[in-house]
């Protein structure tokens, strides 16, 4: 068992690696080409071309620093001094705020259903709002306009479950349970041309996991895809 298992992670880690060189090989080759391009005279230095190549550097400096950010939480070097108790509702309610203009440019409401007693749980409040930024982008990002998302919260047991629902289009069945496997796209060509690093839905997996909590996703009543945190309740005596 234990040679199967170093085989297994030894065969893992050479197709993380595989995968690393395939995501960084597509930008760069686009930036070689077209640099290549403009020193031979093909063509002419415009404000568009360097405006696309500004945007494929863009790319490439995501990707780098989701590899970095998902390296560290892999190897625990996360920092627990800002874990505090803290309300989850306030952090969504919060993110409805700050996001409703931005999906709304794009024809997409978003709408809070939150529970309607505190939610506490004993989290930092960057990390948790850093994974329900990722889930909102990745909603902006795929949700058809127009369209809904909506930020729900609700107990069940002692734990608080906190939910990202989106409309249409939702996702294959079997692409479920791999969303939060590294670098796994439902559509890679879609998905690249619209700036996903492939890494963001692991990062977030890596951050509620550290909390102690679990994240999974479903099909979305709405039509779309339904992404589930759940994090324990903190114990209100302490």
């Amino acid at each position: 068992q234990l040679a199967e298992s170093l085989q297994r992670h030894q065969e893992q880690r050479a197709q993380w690696i595989a995968d690393i060189s395939h995501e960084l090989r597509t930008p760069l080759a686009v930036l070689r080409s077209e640099i290549e391009a403009i020193q031979d005279g093909i063509r002419s230095p415009t404000p568009e071309r360097i405006r696309s190549l500004h945007v494929e550097v863009l790319s490439l400096g995501k990707l780098v620093d989701d590899l970095h950010q998902l390296s560290m939480s892999d190897a625990g070097d996360t920092d627990t001094s800002e874990v505090e108790l803290l309300d989850a509702n306030e952090l969504l309610h919060d993110l409805v705020q700050s996001n409703s203009n931005r999906l709304a440019s794009k024809g997409l409401s978003l709408e809070p259903q939150l529970s309607e007693q505190p939610l506490r749980v004993q989290a930092d409040y960057k990390s948790l709002r850093q994974v329900f930024g990722n889930l909102l982008e990745n909603s902006y990002r795929y949700t058809d306009s127009p369209g809904r998302v909506v930020l729900g919260s609700q107990v069940k047991g002692n734990k608080a479950v906190l939910t990202v629902l989106d409309s249409s289009p939702g996702v294959p069945d079997a692409a479920l349970p791999r969303l939060f496997d590294r670098l796994f796209r439902v559509d890679k060509s879609r998905s690249r041309a619209l700036g996903g690093s492939g890494l963001g839905l692991s990062i977030c997996k890596n951050i509620v996991e550290g909390l102690g909590g679990k994240i999974y996703a479903q099909h979305s009543p709405l039509g779309g895809l339904a992404v589930y945190v759940e994090l324990p309740l903190a114990d209100e005596k302490n």
